[in-house]
């Protein structure tokens, strides 16, 4: 989990450095909505990087979600996770990193069901054990704001404890 403040690069970061080295990856938002905004041409979360690194990526939905591509190159599949939640057998071996923008929810955000575990489903339905096959397993860089320690992740995963200690040492 990579959290901070908002626009400090976050999810630029990482975008880009998986175009830099080749990386395809899974775009995940939480919501439909979330997701229906990004395969918009202002929504676009590749906007700035194709400004920035002269390419131009662009989304196009799909049954499957949005597919980000730079011409005939597909970059990214955008999903959202309030959909893969009900969604099985997918083929997403071609994918290697799982970049979840916005993990935390803003303020206001409706809830999903039993998030993480929705979450670790569509981990395991991405990654298909992987390791007992003698390939890497997937990445899965979740990205957040510094708005809510409340929330599924941290609280699956007991980080609570830890994410307050470096509050508390200013880390």
């Amino acid at each position: 989990m990579v959290v901070g403040a908002r626009g400090v690069g976050k999810t630029y970061g990482i975008m880009k450095y998986c175009i830099e080295h080749k990386i395809p990856f899974i775009y995940l938002r939480r919501l439909k909505t979330q997701l229906e905004l990004c395969a918009s041409v202002q929504g676009n979360p590749f906007n700035k990087l194709n400004a920035d690194m002269g390419m131009n990526i662009k989304p196009q939905n799909t049954r499957a979600g949005v597919v980000f591509a730079d011409g005939d190159t597909v970059v990214a599949l955008g999903v959202a996770l309030s959909t893969v939640a009900n969604v099985r057998g997918f083929d997403y071996s071609q994918y290697n990193m799982i970049i979840f923008d916005e993990a935390i929810a803003s303020e206001g955000e409706r809830p999903i069901s039993k998030e993480f575990n929705v979450f670790l489903n569509f981990y395991e339905t991405v990654n298909r054990n992987r390791e007992l096959t003698g390939s890497a397993a997937v990445k899965a860089v979740l990205l957040g704001n510094a708005n809510r320690l409340t929330n599924p992740y941290f609280s699956g995963w007991h980080f609570m404890k830890t994410a307050l200690n470096m509050i508390k040492g200013n880390q």
